[in-house]
């Protein structure tokens, strides 16, 4: 956690944006009434103004850089640039157990940063997104964790002493989505939006795609899709200025998908826990949204399988709550 805070603000200045919305996020399995495997997460999001495809406008290295790889120079109305700073927790299923436990999920500490920039319209975008983060001791996982312990009144967990070591985690991600049905009713609206994202790198291998249906009335035209199966969902952040009025707004949405994973870091890297590639399985994402003049509101409840062991896996859930504010 240490890294993680002195990471948050250098990364800020790196970027020099005017900040359209900032978000907080954070999701644990409290919701099983279990502490295991994928078991916290917390992420910070970041994203610049709405604005025109206007380079002249950024005085930003790093948007010069990308915008001159040509495959960003797609013709579209918008780009927004943004970062994530995220922090995951993952540990194995018996808490009490000091030593290495075998074929279960290792005691794991993750901080990464994300560069992101959107090419987009109102009805479609492009996601490029650059991961770099740390696996191990460094991302003060088990201080994290057994503070939190310590507050919530739960008891710490004894086995960090056997956590993933250190290692550098580099991660490049596209992802593509568009609102394929929109339709206004007397009161309130509904739409659908298909999404598709691919991971490369040594920290995530994965296919992902998804739809996700949305009922509401005053929401904005941002892009409720399934996102990323473990942390924040940056998509949700596009475009929420385009609220019609400054009046109370709400929606619910239901996501379902297909992801195949063909290599996760913290199951896969350390041969010796005798973990299985995940593969197949499948995503849900429920979310209540709520919108107000300057603050968005969110719930979400995500199920997913995680791990898999001798070929076997079961799915497990993850409850969220992100605030979301309107600069």
């Amino acid at each position: 956690m240490k890294l993680f805070l002195k990471i948050m603000p250098l990364c800020l200045l790196s970027l020099s944006l005017n900040a359209e919305v900032f978000s907080g996020f954070i999701e644990n399995d409290v919701v099983n009434g279990e502490d295991k495997h994928y078991t916290n997460g917390i992420a910070f999001t970041y994203l610049s103004n709405k604005d025109t495809n206007d380079l002249n406008k950024y005085d930003n290295s790093f948007f010069n850089l990308v915008s001159k790889i040509p495959t960003f120079n797609n013709d579209t109305k918008y780009q927004t640039l943004g970062m994530t700073l995220s922090h995951l927790t993952f540990t194995p299923d018996n808490s009490d157990e000091q030593n290495k436990i075998i074929k279960d999920v290792p005691y794991a500490g993750v901080v990464t940063v994300d560069f992101i920039l959107y090419k987009w319209e109102d009805d479609f975008f492009h996601q490029y997104m650059m991961t770099l983060g740390m696996v191990g001791p460094s991302s003060s996982a088990e201080r994290f964790q057994n503070t939190y312990h310590d507050i919530t009144g739960n008891k710490d967990t004894k086995g960090w002493s056997n956590q993933l070591e250190d290692n550098f985690l580099y991660n490049f991600s596209y992802a593509y989505g568009y609102k394929a049905f929109k339709y206004d009713f007397s009161y309130g609206k509904m739409d659908i939006i298909n999404n598709f994202r691919v991971d490369v790198g040594n920290y995530n291998r994965a296919l992902m795609a998804g739809s996700t249906i949305r009922y509401g009335n005053n929401y904005p035209n941002n892009f409720n899709t399934i996102g990323r199966v473990l942390g924040a969902n940056e998509n949700k952040l596009l475009n929420l200025d385009s609220k019609s009025n400054k009046n109370f707004g709400w929606s619910i949405s239901y996501g379902l998908g297909y992801s195949y994973t063909d290599y996760f870091y913290v199951t896969n890297y350390d041969k010796s826990y005798e973990l299985d590639k995940l593969k197949d399985t499948a995503i849900q994402v429920i979310s209540l949204d709520t919108y107000f003049d300057k603050l968005v509101l969110s719930f979400t409840y995500k199920t997913s399988k995680f791990v898999s062991v001798n070929n076997k896996s079961e799915y497990e859930n993850w409850g969220g709550v992100s605030l979301a504010y309107l600069f």
